[in-house]
């Protein structure tokens, strides 16, 4: 099994592989903009640092919120990634209430 912190990282190393590969060159990725919301109903991983990003970039973030999702590898992890209302990216886990996938 895949505890949380396991999940967060795996899915944090994912999230940055998607942007290396996507953008060139890469801007910096902050440490903390991925992370389990446990205030969320249900708890889910949000990426935050979608408006950090589109302004390095010179894109609009629901462009690259779209971006991030189709290119992000979430193999291995059953979980689902969408674009919130405010451009945030939310991953959540398929199976159970908590970050756990096998």
């Amino acid at each position: 099994m895949i505890m949380a912190d396991n999940v967060e990282e795996l899915l944090k190393k994912r999230f940055i592989e998607a942007i290396r590969k996507s953008f060139q060159p890469c801007p910096l990725i902050g440490p903390k903009w991925f992370h389990y919301d446990t205030k969320a109903d249900p708890p889910c991983f949000r990426f935050w640092g979608l408006r950090r990003l589109a302004k390095a970039l010179g894109m609009r973030p629901e462009k690259l919120a779209e971006r991030l999702v189709k290119e992000v590898d979430l193999g291995g992890v059953k979980a689902q990634a969408s674009v919130e209302a405010d451009s945030s990216i939310v991953v959540r886990l398929s199976e159970g209430k908590g970050p756990v996938s096998k």
